[in-house]
């Protein structure tokens, strides 16, 4: 069964200030729907524009909550997880996870969708959230352009935090200044993950750059046939080595991320054409449909059967 909460309810709306709220020591916990578990926020508005979300929840059944953003304003947000796991799936279809021990870091502007709990399982976050500005201050116009720059949702990073980060989540200082403190610290322990890393681009032989483009036209024509790395390589007149290579280099992944990913998208659009499950798995090269079901699931974050039903109906 699961529980829709409306979408007044206050951790909803991401870019809704607490106006009603008090911002000073003993800013309360707000409670959400008594009576069908716990659900508790409050939120702290920092200078710069910056946030402090809090969160716990535990409802007694599994829970699918409505969100809407809150404002028209491009929002950063990093969800440091203490507790649990949840996820949010976008009406786009895109859908992120928020993992006890993880950051996860999602930018958004203008993203509906609904929060998922699985009943019983108790969920602590820490979220903090920047606007534009702030985005700006402290990571820099280009970073933050670069974050910002998709109003659809997008997820960033998730990656484990280690012992530094955890000891900044113990809890939220009551004392004011030493929460802007926390919140500083927290964004310049993973700063360096959100920027770019400056790579000195190494010269490649235009001969070789036309032959990873030609592998890469040659998976798109034989997406439905198994095939390995050599056989590929052999294709196009490269070693397996520079073939991993190039295909690094030039598309910042290897050929077998690259491969699942054009297999992916293919499967993906038969299904929306109307295709089968099982119709979509041959035409992307996998023979047993169950493995491709597998692989889809793993890779979109939703079955293969909910985009064939949806394909099918419309």
């Amino acid at each position: 069964m699961l529980v829709g909460l409306q979408n007044g309810d206050l951790t909803l709306r991401e870019g809704e200030s607490m106006q009603n709220q008090p911002n000073g020591d003993d800013t309360p916990w707000v409670e959400h729907q008594p009576g069908i578990g716990v659900f508790r926020s409050r939120q702290f508005t920092l200078s710069g524009g910056m946030r402090l979300v809090q969160s716990d929840y535990q409802p007694l059944t599994a829970l699918a909550e409505v969100s809407r953003p809150g404002s028209s304003f491009p929002q950063l947000v990093l969800t440091f997880g203490l507790c649990g796991s949840s996820r949010f799936r976008a009406d786009s279809g895109c859908e992120v996870l928020f993992n006890a021990g993880h950051l996860t870091v999602t930018s958004f502007q203008h993203s509906s969708g609904e929060r998922l709990y699985r009943a019983g399982e108790r969920v602590q976050q820490l979220r903090l959230v920047l606007n534009a500005d702030s985005a700006q201050r402290y990571l820099g116009a280009e970073t933050a352009e670069m974050l910002l720059h998709q109003p659809q949702l997008k997820r960033h990073l998730f990656s484990p935090f280690g012992g530094a980060t955890a000891a900044q989540l113990n809890n939220v200082p009551t004392d004011p200044l030493l929460r802007e403190i926390q919140a500083l610290n927290l964004l310049a322990l993973h700063r360096h993950q959100l920027q770019p890393q400056v790579v000195p681009e190494k010269k490649r032989h235009p001969q070789d750059l036309e032959r990873v483009e030609q592998a890469h036209s040659w998976m798109l024509t034989h997406l439905a046939e198994p095939f390995t790395l050599a056989t590929l390589a052999l294709a196009v007149g490269l070693s397996d080595y520079q073939l991993k290579k190039g295909f690094q280099q030039h598309f910042g992944c290897t050929p077998g991320e690259k491969l699942l990913a054009l297999r992916m998208q293919k499967a993906h659009q038969l299904l929306e054409e109307g295709y089968q499950v099982a119709q979509a798995a041959w035409q992307v090269g996998y023979q047993h449909p169950r493995n491709f079901s597998v692989a889809f699931q793993r890779y979109f974050g939703r079955p293969a059967s909910q985009v064939a039903g949806r394909g099918q109906s419309t």
